[in-house]
């Protein structure tokens, strides 16, 4: 009787039919489970396996690949690989050593690429670089292990096996023995894998298996997917609850909250709380050095993965993929402490400027840096700040910061807020050299250098003042260079490339400060006192810039105002038309804030030069050039002589009521020590306004400004002797109401040098006249100030203008 004619006669007809029904369609979820997973086919050998000769005897059917693998045994015998019928890893070839010993294949060409031994026991960093970029996806990897390889596989190593397909590497510890057949892109538990627990021995035995397998071992599919998988996976172990995370009130239905504290030094941790817990900190998920790093599924605010990249020691690779590896709408939170940009590569960096980061391309040594970004992100992120370390490593300032993160975060196409810049530059300068206290401060190192401002004032565009060299002459105090330097550059319609720095080859340092700032500069020739220094920058500035109309000098010391050049601009119309005007001052020695108040007003003196002045060129190569040590050899306070201009005067000078440079207090050893702190400590008015009006300008030249003088004797008001006694007497302010008022007062004189009279008259309006120096600022005996408001003139006796002193006035002669 046949088989279905038994068949027929059990179950009957009807049953029979479902009964092949069933067995057809196991049949086909056997077919279709098998083409999944792949054809594989292992055992362990029976006998003795030869792989003396370079075979190892693995017969295998059409289209499957033989293999033979044995791991170490103890440390007396090496691991042994054959693939397709060939000993690739063993003894004899000496190819192996302790660790993971790999070998890698081309899943197309079926071609052994590499054979490489990675020492997990000492460090994973070659093994996760090498499966990253050079093992490419689908490619196979037959691993032996030998002695130990789980001592120093971190986390992301596991993970770099299990993408291979691997479920057991969790389950190996210290000397088991391990060995996988497997592909990269595999899902988990699809390799070809064994594990032997040492259990109470020292080693455990080793493993030897062969067989035959067929490709794909089963499902391929993209490593970011794969990675993506395992990450979200683990569980993420969660901290002591934090209320709020540190707000006041909780965030809103499409919002979680988030703290984050980057750390403030090697005691103190950084920290991360989400949605009320802590999620990263010294006592959950191993914060610390490098990257910390927290990924939120964008719709429930919890944390779905949290892993920690030491930048520090190892290549960022691990965290490129691991941000790669993100979910569209997933949320990152990155923390970098101490330190995380050692080996922060500069494609890390660009996938977290793609995650909305603005500054994670200026993360240096040891600075703390705090990110808040989304995969799909348009644009740059609000949630991100940087505080950078000092020039010596010094600990940063920490940041501690909680908000609440939307579900979506909005990005903006500028950068929020203006960046944390790191000026390498000047970080370097500040290393180098000693004396820049200001300048190399913590708090400012890092600024930025200031860029030259536009000329707003159309009118002045054309202004030769604008295209003539500014020669600085630097001294001792290099913090006030850096001030001097700094306000220079702020000048509207400045030009960098006519500043000219003139130092002291003694000073090398200051061709590096000036070129930071932009500035050429010049070497001089080492001198022992300023004055010779002075000399040789006027010399070498007229010979660099010989076709200038103008030269700009500016001393040791200065801070310039913010009208500097737009006030030596406004001064040129007079210049132009009046050739016994040699140039212009912008400080007012007797610039005090009692006697200086008017920023429009402007006086022709005697005096010349001044510590911030700009002189006609013509008056240099006609009455200076040959001769600056015989004319020009005093320091400006106490003024040069040049050769006469005419017969009666060397030459004038324009200088503003209101100075329009700051010269720092006096500090030094002198033998008129006195006068100079009388002169530079004592409160001084200077001009803050950008752009301040300028009167009478067309007035300053030759008998126009004679005729100024002569009206404001003709209408100015008479100064009260018994007054004046008084002051001068009790060495006590003259009180004059503050009402804009012009006051006159006639002194005697023995002759044009005789000063006496206002030398007690000094304390009547705070001047600075001294018997070893005359008052500074006379035109032709007459002295011009403000006080309390008021136009001031003193007329002595010997000046030109005496003669206007109506009759019934008397000389004030003070007894």
């Amino acid at each position: 009787m046949t088989i279905g004619r038994k068949c027929k006669r059990k179950f009957g007809v009807k049953k029979l039919f479902v009964l092949t029904i069933l067995c057809c369609l196991a049949l086909y979820i056997g077919s279709v489970v098998h083409r999944a997973r792949g054809f594989r086919e292992v055992w362990t050998p029976t006998g003795f396996v030869n792989v003396t000769d370079g075979h190892c005897g693995v017969k295998c059917g059409h289209g499957q690949i033989g293999f033979y693998v044995k791991t170490g045994v103890e440390i007396k015998e090496g691991p042994v690989i054959c693939y397709q019928n060939q000993i690739v890893v063993s003894d004899k070839l000496k190819n192996f050593d302790r660790g993971m010993n790999i070998v890698i294949i081309n899943d197309k060409t079926l071609v052994v690429e590499y054979v490489k031994t990675y020492d997990t026991y000492v460090d994973d960093y070659e093994f996760h670089k090498d499966m990253k970029t050079l093992v490419k996806e689908g490619h196979i990897i037959i691993l032996a292990s030998y002695d130990e390889i789980s001592e120093n596989l971190s986390e992301e190593g596991h993970r770099w096996v299990k993408i291979f397909g691997s479920e057991l590497i969790d389950q190996v510890n210290f000397r088991d023995s391990f060995m996988l057949i497997g592909q990269k892109g595999l899902k988990q538990g699809y390799a070809i894998e064994f594990a032997q627990n040492k259990g109470e021995k020292l080693y455990s035995d080793g493993i030897e298996k062969q067989g035959c397998f067929t490709l794909p071992l089963g499902p391929v599919l993209p490593v970011e997917e794969v990675m993506y998988q395992l990450v979200s996976s683990k569980i993420v172990n969660v901290g002591k609850p934090m209320e709020y995370c540190g707000l006041k009130t909780d965030c809103s239905d499409r919002e979680f909250s988030v703290m984050v504290s980057t750390g403030s030094d090697s005691t103190k941790l950084p920290e991360i709380c989400v949605s009320g817990y802590m999620i990263m900190d010294s006592e959950v998920n191993n914060a610390g050095r490098g990257m910390n790093v927290v990924v939120v599924d964008h719709h429930t605010g919890k944390a779905k993965s949290v892993t920690r990249f030491d930048t520090y020691e190892k290549d960022s690779l691990n965290l490129e993929l691991h941000l790669e590896s993100m979910m569209a709408g997933d949320i990152v939170i990155a923390v970098a402490f101490d330190d995380a940009s050692r080996k922060l590569n500069f494609h890390t960096r660009e996938i977290l400027n793609e995650l909305g980061s603005s500054m994670a391309q200026n993360i240096k040594f040891r600075d703390v840096w705090y990110f808040v970004g989304q995969k799909g992100i348009k644009g740059f992120t609000n949630m991100e700040k940087i505080s950078y370390a000092g020039m010596d490593a010094e600990w940063p300032t920490p940041i501690l910061d909680a908000f609440c993160v939307p579900s979506k975060i909005e990005g903006s196409d500028m950068i929020p807020d203006p960046p944390a810049n790191r000026n390498d530059v000047r970080r370097e300068f500040c290393k180098k050299y000693d004396g820049y206290g200001e300048f190399c401060h913590p708090e400012h190192v890092d600024n930025p250098f200031l860029q030259p401002a536009e000329l707003t004032d159309e009118h002045l565009k054309e202004n030769l003042v604008y295209s003539s060299p500014i020669v600085i002459i630097p001294g001792l105090n290099h913090n006030a260079l850096v001030r001097t330097m700094e306000t220079t550059v702020m000048q509207q319609g400045v030009k960098l490339e006519n500043i000219l720095v003139a130092w002291d080859e003694k000073f090398p340092e200051l061709a590096e400060l000036a070129n930071m700032f932009g500035f050429r500069n010049v070497s001089l020739d080492s001198s022992v006192v300023y004055t010779d220094q002075m000399i040789k920058a006027l010399e070498k500035a007229a010979s660099i810039f010989p076709t200038a109309k103008y030269m700009i000098v500016i001393e040791e010391e200065l801070v310039l105002s913010p009208d500097f050049l737009y006030f030596l601009a406004k001064c040129t119309s007079a210049l132009e038309k009046d050739h016994s005007l040699l140039g212009v001052s912008a400080f007012n020695f007797n610039g005090f804030v009692e006697t200086s108040s008017n920023k429009s007003l402007v006086y022709r003196v005697e005096d010349f030069p001044g510590l911030a002045f700009m002189i006609k060129m013509t008056a240099y190569t006609e009455r200076m050039k040959g001769g600056l040590k015989s004319c020009c050899n005093e320091r400006a306070w106490y003024g040069w002589s040049l050769p006469m201009y005419n017969q009666s005067h060397a030459g004038y000078m324009l200088v503003p009521d209101v100075s329009r440079v700051y010269r720092y207090p006096y500090q030094g050893f002198n033998s008129d020590e006195d006068y100079l702190v009388s002169l530079f400590n004592k409160p001084r008015e200077t001009n803050l306004d950008k752009d301040p009006t300028l009167h009478g300008v067309e007035e300053l030249t030759g008998s126009k400004y004679d005729s100024v003088i002569k009206k404001f004797i003709s209408t100015a008001s008479h100064l009260n002797h018994r007054d004046v006694k008084n002051c001068s007497s009790n060495n006590t302010p003259i009180k004059l109401p503050e009402s804009r008022r012009n006051f006159q007062l006639f002194y005697n004189q023995t002759k044009p040098t005789d000063y006496s009279v206002l030398l007690k008259l000094r304390s009547c309006f705070h001047l600075l006249v001294t018997v070893n120096h005359a008052p500074k600022h006379l035109y032709k005996g007459v002295l011009r100030f403000t006080y309390t408001g008021n136009n001031i003139m003193l007329i002595g006796s010997s000046s030109d203008f005496a003669a206007l002193k109506p009759t019934e006035i008397q000389y004030y002669n003070f007894r």
